[in-house]
């Protein structure tokens, strides 16, 4: 499977007694894929998969695999603390007819490469569709090169990685070189180093879905030649994403905020315990997700 384009994660919405509002989730599937989404992923960080429980968790893998009904592949997230966790996340997934799984590291306790090559190795020997394993080290470095490389030989469903460093772009650059083609890489972080990321090689973004048609619309400009317009779109984007980016449940209250405006779902609803913003700083989220909608309707 080759991806290439921006890859949205697909947020949960929720009702007002905070059950799964199944009608939102399906016009917003709709949307990134009106939109232009070469892929969709769900659930991640980005559609609170750490607030759902187990049933919940599989239940929008059903609901999101079959409202896309082969579209476009859906990368299901499967990441849990414990191998039996992931591996049977996994494999419903695959049974519902995703065409690949997302993993993360478990992090709840910190465990070095020695611990997580078995991790990732029984998780992608469980399934036979593609795995992206999803370097999620918001701080930090992330795994190694020399971590990746040695994965990808020893799990030959292993194609994609999604970067989430501090300054990923080097290290994109080796993993594309030292693979040949085999692993495929993806910028992850809401789309602020879209451009870091189109400059050393990545093959797509996985921002949020609200703007979905503006970071494609951000890719297309560039990939034509008109890479000074490409720029400029990002750039007028920028203030959005950087404050978004800011805490996670900022970015996706902000995510749902932008797909309530358009009318995409029927609620901003994030549940508890989630951020709570005063006065000024709701102002200031109001003006930004008002941009970013500005931007979706002039593109």
């Amino acid at each position: 499977m080759q991806i290439h384009g921006v890859i949205p994660v697909i947020p949960t919405p929720f009702k007002p007694d905070d059950g799964i509002d199944e009608g939102s989730l399906r016009r917003t599937v709709d949307f990134a894929i009106a939109g232009g989404a070469c892929a969709i992923c769900a659930p991640a960080f980005g559609s609170e998969y750490y607030k759902l429980d187990d049933a919940e968790r599989r239940q929008i893998v059903e609901i999101v695999t079959g409202q896309t009904a082969g579209r476009v592949p859906v990368f299901a997230s499967a990441s849990a603390g414990s191998v039996a966790s992931t591996v049977a996340f996994s494999r419903h997934a695959e049974s519902c007819g995703a065409q690949g799984i997302m993993i993360a590291p478990p992090r709840a306790v910190p465990l070095g490469a020695r611990e997580l090559a078995p991790f990732f190795e029984a998780v992608c020997g469980s399934i036979k569709i593609p795995v992206m394993l999803q370097d999620a080290d918001f701080a930090g470095s992330g795994l190694s090169v020399d971590f990746f490389m040695e994965a990808a030989k020893r799990c030959s469903n292993l194609k994609f990685l999604k970067l989430e460093n501090v300054l990923p772009g080097e290290r994109c650059r080796e993993i594309l070189r030292r693979s040949q083609g085999q692993l495929q890489v993806l910028y992850g972080w809401g789309g602020l180093r879209l451009f870091d990321g189109l400059a050393h090689g990545a093959t797509g973004i996985m921002p949020g879905t609200g703007l979905v048609d503006v970071y494609v619309r951000i890719i297309r400009l560039y990939e034509q030649g008109r890479v000074p317009e490409s720029k400029a779109l990002f750039y007028r984007l920028l203030p959005f994403l950087v404050f978004a980016v800011e805490h996670l449940e900022l970015f996706i209250r902000m995510e749902k905020r932008v797909l309530m405006k358009r009318g995409v779902i029927a609620s901003d609803r994030l549940r508890e315990p989630t951020l709570h913003l005063d006065d000024l700083y709701e102002e200031q989220m109001e003006e930004l997700v008002d941009l970013g909608i500005h931007l979706a309707q002039e593109s």
